[in-house]
């Protein structure tokens, strides 16, 4: 599934019916059924008060009024005060019960959708935005608070309201009633024409709102890229035009509810019309036939009965507005990832570190064959280093290694064990990977290192640094390993990032060690002080190592050169060299111009 497709104004994100899209989230509101059955009993104490005051209106119009008793009208006038407090009780009661139930039904799906992103497969990030990610996390989810928070339930009690007085007005008089509600028809009409408008507008609002927040974070995390090539103009043109579709698609909403709630109002103004008409000719003709009473009753019944229909109609704007976030959420939550763990996967058990790469082909989706006949068996505490061009197919290899793939054509065995027959959780436990981009989370760099193995004590985490050879260099910046290292590590340099990662993997302390290219950001002296805690590093564990400088690798057990997908060379440094083959030709021009920059 791609969000950057999905976000495209007049794409459908996923194919749900405004039912299913309902009964999702009314799930989450079941789940607590204390509080539900609450404001179930409220709402129906709310309704019996609402279509109860009317009569007791009528009643002192027809009966109290006439009579003359001070004391009778006195007594009605207490009990309509008291009505109305029991109103007002129940509404708080409800509106409090909703606004607390809702909030945790959105907490959980916010959760959920959380969890379910962290477990999704590396295809859904390579192909879905952070920024469109986020939205699905912050701006969906919101408008389906709007739904969820009281909206719902206070929508179903209001058309309980309605049903309720359309009942009761036939019982009172059938003429004034047929009447009043000959508007309904309208009404429905008017609702209907409205849905789909109403639906597609706020449905193109969700992805605008998507857009822009995928654009912003954008420029924020390359504003140094945006900078150095003087492209600040332009960038702030891009995101004008974006939020330009974002400004016109929320203008489009306004105008279609702005048309939308005027026309409902019209038409209550002609129910109460026509009430006077029919009433007033009814009065003239015959008073005895009906009171005024009467009259003043289905005035009230009336403003009750549009009342709810414009509540309903204010919240049919925002059950588009949340159905157009939920589908979002929802296709989300729905997309299963593309590696997923068997039903009889089982935990992998501690291992030696003996790998297997059995790959006949591999392909991302449908592109081209990156791997192609991939026969690599590394021995329990061995070194190998892979090298190649860029694209040659070395990270596939680790990723498959990882899992963040799934081999089709093949298989990938450690230990024996087939790594599709184990539960990825416990996979990644046996296997430590630093990556060329040392990504680092906000805290202390003592924090990070100690992400793997959050009971480390503090002794750990200073031999683990002092065995990379780093722990110099952590005490040496200003509060040491107390140190806050900022967004994504941004207070570090890009050295000193890589240099925690080392540390993070060596205090994970796992059997297998996969260095993706992990000293291709570091200086001179960074990786000298890498160099020598290398081997403290790799000691006892199997090791496969990504190089960008060979000069870091020259002591592997063996070296691996890949081209275009296949192993071209096999061998130690000093043999490769002699060969004077493809890794030759790649030490060649990397050591080269190093020696003449030196002279």
């Amino acid at each position: 599934m791609s969000l950057d497709r999905d976000d495209d104004p007049d794409a459908r994100t996923y194919e749900y019916t405004d039912r299913t899209l309902l009964w999702r989230m009314v799930q989450y509101l079941l789940v607590y059924r204390r509080l539900f059955a609450s404001v179930v009993v409220l709402t129906v104490f709310g309704i019996i008060i609402n279509v109860w005051t009317p009569f007791v209106l009528m009643h002192a119009i027809d009966v109290d009024f006439p009579s003359g008793n001070l004391q009778a009208i006195l007594f009605t006038s207490l009990f309509y005060i008291s009505l109305q407090f029991f109103a007002w009780l129940s509404a708080y009661g409800q509106e409090y019960i909703m606004a607390l139930m809702g909030q945790r039904a959105v907490y959980d799906i916010r959760q959920a959708l959380y969890s379910h992103v962290q477990d999704m497969s590396e295809e859904f990030h390579d192909h879905s935005s952070s920024g469109r990610i986020i939205s699905r996390l912050t701006n969906d989810v919101d408008r389906m608070s709007e739904l969820l928070s009281g909206g719902l339930i206070s929508a179903f009690a209001q058309i309980f309201v309605v049903f309720a007085i359309g009942v009761i007005i036939f019982t009172v008089d059938t003429r004034i009633a047929l009447a009043s509600l000959s508007v309904v028809p309208v009404l429905l009409i008017t609702t209907l024409y409205f849905r789909k408008k109403l639906r597609e507008a706020y449905r193109r609002t969700r992805k605008t709102i998507s857009s822009v927040t995928a654009n912003y974070a954008e420029s924020i995390s390359g504003a140094k890229v945006t900078k150095s090539f003087a492209r600040e103009r332009i960038s702030a043109e891009i995101f004008d035009e974006v939020n330009k579709q974002d400004y016109q698609a929320n203008v489009d909403a306004g105008k279609a509810q702005a048309t939308f709630f005027p026309i409902i109002r019209f038409i209550s103004g002609l129910g109460i019309a026509i009430i006077l008409l029919v009433g007033g000719l009814l009065y003239i003709q015959d008073p005895l036939s009906i009171t005024l009473g009467t009259i003043v009753l289905f005035l009230q019944f009336n403003d009750r009965f549009f009342r709810p229909i414009l509540i309903i109609a204010n919240f049919y704007t925002s059950v588009q507005s949340a159905f157009a976030g939920g589908e979002r959420v929802f296709a989300v939550v729905d997309t299963r990832p593309a590696v997923v763990d068997s039903p009889d996967a089982t935990p992998m058990p501690e291992v030696e570190g003996h790998i297997q790469f059995e790959i006949d082909e591999y392909r991302y989706g449908d592109g081209p064959i990156v791997l192609e006949d991939f026969q690599l068996e590394i021995q329990p505490g061995e070194t190998v280093a892979l090298v190649g061009n860029t694209g040659a197919g070395k990270t596939t290899v680790v990723s498959l290694l990882n899992r963040f793939y799934e081999v089709i054509n093949g298989s990938i065995m450690i230990d024996g064990i087939d790594i599709r027959s184990v539960t990825q959780k416990s996979l990644h436990a046996r296997i430590g990977l630093v990556l060329q981009d040392a990504f680092l989370f906000m805290g202390t760099i003592r924090e990070n290192i100690r992400y793997g193995r959050p009971d480390a004590t503090d002794e750990e985490i200073i031999a683990a640094t002092k065995a990379i050879g780093a722990l110099r260099i952590f005490e040496g910046i200003e509060n040491g390993f107390d140190t806050e290292v900022g967004e994504r590590g941004s207070r570090l340099s890009e050295g000193e990032r890589q240099l925690v990662s080392f540390a993070r993997a060596l205090l994970a302390n796992p059997k297998i060690l996969v260095l993706d290219e992990a000293t291709s950001s570091v200086d001179i002296y960074t990786e000298h002080a890498i160099q020598k805690g290398m081997k403290a590093l790799l000691a006892g564990r199997t090791s496969i190592v990504i190089a960008h400088r060979l000069s870091t690798i020259v002591n592997a057990d063996r070296i691996i050169v890949i081209e275009n997908g296949k192993i071209v060379e096999v061998g130690k440094h000093a043999d490769l060299m002699q060969r004077k083959g493809k890794y030759y030709s790649l030490y060649e021009l990397q050591i080269r111009p190093r020696a003449i920059r030196a002279s």
